[in-house]
């Protein structure tokens, strides 16, 4: 019986812790793994608006430059994360191209375009709506973009409309104003800023590099251009979060739950070190009948991992003391959530896993709360009766 006890009160102590272009296509470019850390218009990004690089590049044999580990375009958009704050996401084809440059030129020409396929890739964006800038690039192909670029806009047609596209790639001699105009067939209407395109038998090279930095500059996207407005927001963030986390922490020893509802998403399940889980008005019944209560809670060594600025998770140390179910004690707890800002505001969206639990005090020190009230406190039938100035469940 006691060790059934034991785990209810890891269970509920648990919850505390989320408290607290040529005729030739140009296979020139890389498979990787996705990361989530021309005629256009001349005119700049708009400042303090979050970009995103959207990319396909294969490695392997490549037209005129020879076997490479990493592809030509994978160079160009190295060269951007370099110079400018961009979040990153590379089309991975679930089925590899060739990496023989000739039998790669022949499925593209003989089945891939012939048949207007769509290749499938692996993994996606999730959170397009975060981001105002979009740059998408990638190889020349027989004269126009592969048709996994287009497999990417088609999924995310109306989640892509009203962004500002940079249209970027290498190519063999021909440009990349394919990628404009295959930009502007799906959004006619669409802002575009300034494309780029090198050749990739020149990608690698220092004035590459220096012609991406300049191209950066014109269109208003270079770190000197974004650094203090995205510096600036990551900050404001962090310091948001931390009051969140504080916050949070003063509404549990207060049993506020109006206080905590408004911080936890309707649909959230808490899940606990047991398995157990709970609805969000589950847990805050628990929080109200007084089965729960926490007189002090402690944060240490909080990390904020930022996805983007509007979603981070958040890990931390908890030292809790509390009577849980009429027994005190003291317990330290390793967890994590997931914080978004919702409407302006910073709520928990995500279970928690919470591990390393170590209840380090079992009886009630010289210095525990003293509590002032007498008698029995209605608790839905049960009660909670004071003893000694503890609390305890009437069984």
């Amino acid at each position: 019986m006691r060790k059934i006890v034991m785990l209810w009160m890891i269970f509920c102590l648990s919850v505390v812790t989320f408290a607290c272009e040529s005729n030739n296509p140009e296979v020139d470019d890389t498979t990787g793994s996705t990361e989530q850390t021309g005629g256009n218009d001349n005119g700049n990004a708009p400042s303090g608006k979050r970009s995103l690089v959207v990319y396909f590049s294969r490695a392997g044999e490549n037209w005129q430059v020879g076997n490479v580990e990493r592809g030509n375009t994978a160079i160009m958009v190295d060269y951007i994360k370099e110079l400018t704050n961009v979040d990153v996401f590379e089309i991975v084809p679930e089925k590899p191209y060739p990496t023989d440059y000739m039998e790669c030129v022949r499925y593209v020409n003989d089945v891939e375009i012939p048949q207007n396929l769509r290749p499938a890739y692996k993994g996606d964006v999730e959170n397009l709506a975060d981001y105002d800038n979009i740059f998408i690039g990638g190889p020349i192909w027989s004269g126009q973009p592969p048709m996994i670029i287009r497999t990417f806009i088609e999924a995310h047609q109306s989640e892509l409309s009203g962004k500002t596209f940079i249209p970027f790639g290498t190519h063999g001699g021909s440009g990349v104003s394919s990628y404009s105009s295959l930009i502007r067939s799906y959004f006619p209407n669409a802002k575009q800023l300034e494309s780029l395109g090198i050749a990739g038998t020149d990608i690698r090279s220092d004035a590459s590099k220096t012609r991406v930095e300049n191209w950066l500059k014109r269109i208003g996207l270079d770190k000197e251009s974004t650094n203090t407005d995205y510096d600036n927001d990551m900050e404001k963030a962090r310091e948001e979060i931390l009051q969140y986390l504080s916050e949070w922490c003063n509404a549990m020893v207060d049993a506020d739950t109006e206080k905590l509802g408004s911080m936890l998403a309707d649909d959230i399940i808490l899940r606990h070190i047991t398995g157990q889980t709970q609805t969000k008005q589950e847990w805050l019944n628990e929080v109200a009948s007084g089965s729960m209560d926490y007189h002090k809670i402690e944060q240490r060594d909080v990390n904020i991992q930022f996805i983007n600025s509007e979603t981070a998770d958040v890990s931390f140390t908890s030292v809790i003391t509390a009577t849980i179910w009429g027994s005190y004690g003291t317990w330290t707890l390793h967890n994590t959530m997931r914080l978004a800002r919702i409407n302006g505001r910073w709520v928990r969206v995500k279970e928690d896993y919470t591990s390393g639990i170590n209840r380090i005090c079992s009886t009630p020190s010289t210095n525990a709360p003293e509590y002032t009230l007498g008698g029995v406190l209605t608790n839905g039938g049960k009660g909670i009766i004071i003893k000694n100035k503890r609390k305890y469940m009437r069984k």
